[in-house]
């Protein structure tokens, strides 16, 4: 995985069964095909998102949980609790919304290739990924842009492999002490970003609670905070490795738009995990109440039975890759994403000469619920 891990991810779909289970950490079930994904993602009463074993009911049951723990909002609930969640998330980060962000894109990007160009390298990860999308996020939700180094270390111990169980914790609620500041402030003074406005929204004829508008941030903090950035790293990575596609993409930059969601196939991030409801059986497999399954999205994406020469990038490839799931729970964040990546390549495209990875120094990764970058060194 620590080598290579998409090229660990694809193995799977060689060497083991499309659903095995694996003792380590307590016992999970791993699944790794695109049609038993969907079939999961999009059964919620089975499959549930709610990882709190206290079972809770009614309109007001999101609040019961968040006293027992941090509530992800929308993530930590199902349907039809979490269509009502969902909702409010939908106008601000839908394609027209974030339409808007495009030149903030654009010129976050410039002052960072100011940075870099003219040493003729980098460590991409820290000096261009890092700082890109976290900071414009950061700028979206109404939070403090001076502590970026402190909230991506936090974001990366909340999600990876090496962390224990009491630090996983810790972090937990260090974020949620950061986030519960911004809140504080903006109950007295709204401003014109994304905790504002959901602090007025509606939510079964009420406003959020303070423990719902923790949930809400921690989600995003975790979400802005911790995808665009691995997508964008591995997504330079290929290209630094492959100088043809490079050129391809420089003399045509209309291509762009396919490259991209072919780079979001090829190296998905986040991998998700559910809970069994009841005894069932899933593509020939039984599982039973209480169990839990990791849904590998990034090696779900090289499932020949679903994408016809699954490692190779195909421009116009029709089918649609897994990495922001399928299902109630698709990625909310999908447009901003999109739009980032975007406007960067195009950016980075036009300004810097043909790239390649640096031959002295390897780059990094880490494993966890998201497949992550730690260092990405590139020469031009």
């Amino acid at each position: 995985m620590l080598e290579d891990p998409h090229a660990r991810m694809r193995s799977l779909i060689h060497e083991a069964p499309p659903i095995f289970f694996s003792p380590c950490n307590g016992g999970t079930w791993f699944v790794t095909r695109k049609k038993a994904i969907v079939d999961i993602t999009m059964n919620p009463e089975v499959y549930s998102n709610s990882f709190l074993a206290a079972a809770t009911s009614g309109e007001h049951a999101g609040e019961h949980k968040a006293q027992q723990g941090f509530m992800l909002l929308p993530i930590s609930v199902d349907p039809p609790q979490h269509t009502a969640y969902r909702a409010p998330l939908n106008q601000p980060l839908a394609a027209k919304s974030v339409a808007g962000l495009e030149p903030a894109i654009r010129a976050m990007t410039n002052e960072l290739i100011d940075k870099v160009l003219a040493t003729g390298r980098c460590d991409f990860f820290s000096e261009i990924a890092e700082p890109l999308p976290v900071t414009l996020f950061m700028k979206l939700a109404g939070m403090p842009t001076d502590r970026l180094a402190e909230f991506r270390h936090l974001a990366t111990q909340a999600t990876s492999a090496t962390v224990d169980p009491a630090t996983r914790e810790a972090t937990f609620k260090r974020i949620a002490g950061i986030l519960a500041e911004t809140i504080k402030a903006r109950q007295e003074k709204r401003e014109d970003d994304l905790i504002s406005h959901l602090l007025d929204v509606n939510i079964n004829g009420r406003n959020p609670t303070f423990h719902e508008m923790l949930g809400y941030s921690i989600t995003l903090f975790l979400g802005g905070l911790e995808t665009v950035v691995n997508a964008l790293s591995f997504g330079v990575r290929h290209l630094a490795r492959d100088q043809e596609l490079q050129a391809k993409l420089r003399a045509d930059p209309s291509l762009l738009p396919g490259a991209i969601e072919e780079l979001l196939r090829l190296y998905g991030v986040a991998s998700t995990p559910r809970r069994v409801m009841r005894d069932v059986v899933c593509h020939g497999v039984q599982f039973k109440e209480g169990d839990m399954v990791l849904l590998l999205l990034p090696a779900a994406n090289y499932d020949d039975a679903a994408f016809p020469n699954p490692e190779q990038l195909i421009i116009d490839r029709k089918e649609q890759h897994q990495t922001f799931n399928t299902g109630p729970h698709r990625c909310v964040g999908l447009n901003l994403a999109r739009l980032e990546m975007k406007v960067f390549y195009q950016e980075w495209l036009k300004r810097v000469p043909p790239f390649r990875l640096d031959p002295e120094k390897k780059p990094q990764f880490m494993g966890g619920f998201n497949l992550a970058v730690t260092s990405l060194p590139l020469v031009w």
